[in-house]
């Protein structure tokens, strides 16, 4: 063999490493932060924290329409910050879908803050996931910043009075989201 060319085993040995390698950063990027407190819920970092009232925020939804938190005073909301780049963001789209399908008329709303992505990317993804809750685009990061999300996906459960009742970072199952709704709604 020629020196500096590698047989065709050790390059598919060293695409598959790599590939690998970048799911495993890829996934640690969306959920590294996150330090158990029990059951995945968490307090947030730094000022956000479980018992505060949720600082109020405006955002563009898809649509071009502004959105505030506090138009959704007197229901439990479900704030979930999430991207289309983040795996375990993704993994739990459905189970939200399925949560809010179920609680909507119970007087849940969800609220989907996309953070720092076009609106193009983040309305065909939506419109292909079939998803129907309310999504907003935090494109210059302020509302996340101010919250201080560290990691992806990051989920306030708010109460009918604006106070966060519970956080989780990470991924949740249907289960662990219904778990916290049925706390907050007490």
């Amino acid at each position: 063999m020629q020196k500096g060319r590698q047989s065709p085993r050790i390059r598919i040995v060293s695409g598959l490493v790599a590939t690998v390698f970048a799911g495993i950063l890829i996934i640690q990027g969306c959920t590294a932060s996150s330090q158990a407190i029990g059951g995945g819920q968490q307090e947030a970092a730094g000022g956000i924290n479980i018992g505060d009232v949720a600082p109020d925020f405006t955002l563009a939804d898809l649509e071009g329409n502004q959105v505030s938190l506090s138009d959704f005073r007197g229901k439990t909301v479900l704030v979930n910050f999430w991207a289309t780049w983040c795996p375990p963001c993704l993994a739990e789209m459905p189970e939200i879908e399925a949560v809010y399908q179920e609680y909507k008329d119970r007087g849940v709303e969800v609220v989907g803050i996309d953070v720092r992505e076009p609106r193009e990317d983040v309305l065909q993804f939506v419109r292909k996931g079939g998803y129907s809750w309310v999504f907003v685009l935090d494109t210059a990061g302020k509302v996340t910043a101010s919250y201080e999300i560290a990691a992806l996906p990051t989920s306030l459960f708010i109460d009918t009075e604006g106070v966060i009742k519970a956080v989780n970072i990470g991924a949740m199952t249907k289960r662990q989201m219904e778990a916290n709704l049925s706390e907050v709604m007490r």
